[in-house]
C-alpha cells in the first residue's frame, strides 16, 4: 500500500469555495456617478466572508470593520481604497498563510495569530496565495466597472468558482482551501482549527493546544488503565507524553524568547527524562513553576515514576542498580521486575495533567494571549448559563467551562 492510499481521506482534501454572486451595480446620482456592491448566497453549503481594504492593483492595506444594520461605514486607512470580501470554503473554514513562516493552515475565524509560529497580524496579513491573487483578479474587475461610463451591473460569478473544483479548466477568481490533519476547538475561546500536525496555536486567541491534545492521550490512557492495564505500559506512555509535551513548550520558548547562545544550545539538546532536572530548569530559566500546588509526596511520587519509566522503555521492566541508585528505591533489588497498580498508574495521569497545565500558565505569561477574544467566549458562555433555569446553573462543568 502506498503512502497516499494509506492516507486518511479527510487529509489533504481539496475543499470548495461556499460560492455565491457579487454584482457591483453603477448608476448616476445628481452629485456624479456611485456604485454599491451585493453578495448573495444560495447554495446549501455553509458560507462566511470578512472584508480587507486594498489600493490598487490589488494590495491588502486593512482589515475593514463590518458592522450592523445601521453601523457606521469604515472608508478605510487611506483615501481611494475599497473593500474586498474574502469568502469560506463550503465548510465555512478560511485558508490562512503566514507570510513568516509560510505555512498554510484553515480556521473558522479570521486570524490574527499563525497557528504553527505563533506570529502575529492583521487578518488581511494571512491571505493565501490564491486568496491574494483572488483579490488582484477582484480589483481589476472592479476598476472595469469603474471605467465605464454607463449604468449597469457587473458579476462576479463564485458560485462557477465552487462548480470549478475538480475541474481542470478554471476561472479566473478561482481558489479552493485543503483540509489539513487535526481539527481542534480551542479551548479557550472556541475556536475552531485546522492544522498540519497534533501541536499549534489558535490562531485567533493564541493559545496553544498542547494540554488538549495531551488530555485525548490520557484518556485513552485511563481506559486502558480501567480495562486493566498493563499498568507499567500505562505509566511509561504517560510519563512519555508529557516529555513529549514539556520538549514542544521548550522548543517554542526557545525559538521565541531572547536567550544567550550558549543557554539556547543547551536547552535545544536537553532531555526530558528527570523530573526534579525538569522542575528545576523551567523554573531557573523561564520562572515556570511545573509543580505549583502539588504537594512534596506527589513531586516525590512523580520523580519515582519518571525513573521508571526508563526501566520500563529500555530495561524490559526489571530494576537496576542505576535504577535503584538514582530513584532511592530501596524497596526493590535490581533484577527485580517493576510492578504498578491500576491507583499508581491514575496518579501518575492526574499529576501530569496538573503540571501541564501549570506549564500551560507559565508559557502564556511569557508568550501572550489575545485576552479580548477569550473574554467574548466567556461572555458568551455566561450569557448561556443566565438564560438557563435556575435549577440548571449550577450543573457540574456548565461553571467550570466558563
Amino acid at each position: 500500500m502506498t503512502a497516499e492510499a494509506a492516507k486518511p481521506k479527510e487529509e489533504f482534501r481539496e475543499i470548495a469555495h461556499s460560492g455565491g454572486t457579487i454584482t457591483i451595480r453603477m448608476f448616476t446620482r445628481p452629485e456624479g456617478r456611485a456604485y454599491s456592491i451585493e453578495f448573495r448566497h444560495c447554495r446549501p453549503v455553509a458560507s462566511s466572508f470578512y472584508s480587507i481594504h486594498v489600493v490598487q492593483p490589488g494590495i491588502p492595506i486593512a482589515t475593514a470593520v463590518l458592522g450592523g444594520m445601521g453601523s457606521p461605514h469604515d472608508p478605510g486607512p487611506v483615501p481611494g481604497c475599497f473593500q474586498v470580501y474574502v469568502f469560506s470554503d463550503s465548510e465555512g473554514m478560511y485558508g490562512r498563510q503566514c507570510r513568516a513562516c509560510n505555512r498554510y493552515w484553515r480556521s473558522k475565524s479570521p486570524s490574527i495569530f499563525c497557528a504553527y509560529c505563533g506570529g502575529s497580524g492583521a487578518p488581511h496579513e494571512f491571505l493565501t496565495d490564491a486568496q491574494a491573487h483572488y483579490v488582484q483578479q477582484y480589483s481589476a474587475a472592479f476598476k472595469d466597472a469603474l471605467s465605464h461610463q454607463e449604468d449597469g451591473e457587473y458579476v462576479i460569478d463564485l458560485d462557477a468558482v465552487a462548480d470549478a473544483i475538480g475541474n481542470e479548466e478554471k476561472p479566473p477568481f478561482y481558489y479552493a482551501e485543503e483540509s489539513q490533519q487535526n481539527r481542534f476547538t480551542c479551548s479557550e475561546c472556541d475556536s475552531h482549527e485546522d492544522i498540519l500536525g497534533r501541536f499549534g496555536y489558535c490562531s485567533v486567541c493564541g493559545s496553544r493546544n498542547d494540554v488538549a491534545e495531551l488530555e485525548k492521550t490520557m484518556i485513552a490512557i485511563r481506559e486502558r488503565i480501567n480495562k486493566g492495564g498493563p499498568y507499567e505500559d500505562c505509566v511509561r506512555d504517560t510519563v512519555a507524553a508529557f516529555d513529549s509535551l514539556v520538549s514542544q513548550y521548550v522548543k517554542e520558548l526557545v525559538r521565541r524568547v531572547p536567550m544567550t547562545p550558549a543557554r539556547k544550545n543547551r536547552l535545544e539538546s536537553a532531555r526530558f527524562h528527570n523530573l526534579a532536572v525538569v522542575t528545576a530548569e523551567l523554573k531557573g530559566t523561564f520562572d515556570i513553576n511545573i509543580t505549583a500546588g502539588v504537594s512534596a509526596e506527589d513531586e516525590k511520587f512523580g520523580a519515582l515514576m519518571f525513573y521508571r519509566r526508563h526501566v520500563y522503555e529500555h530495561n524490559g521492566g526489571e530494576a537496576d542498580a542505576q535504577y535503584i541508585e538514582q530513584s532511592g528505591d530501596s524497596a526493590v533489588r535490581p533484577k527485580q521486575a517493576l510492578r504498578e497498580s491500576q491507583e499508581s498508574a491514575h496518579r501518575i495521569v492526574g499529576l501530569v495533567m496538573r503540571m501541564a497545565k501549570n506549564l500551560n500558565q507559565g508559557f502564556h505569561e511569557i508568550i501572550p494571549v489575545e485576552e479580548r477574544a477569550i473574554a467574548r467566549h466567556k461572555a458568551y458562555l455566561q450569557r448561556v448559563i443566565d438564560s438557563r433555569p435556575k435549577a440548571l446553573q449550577n450543573v457540574r462543568g456548565i461553571r467550570e467551562t466558563s
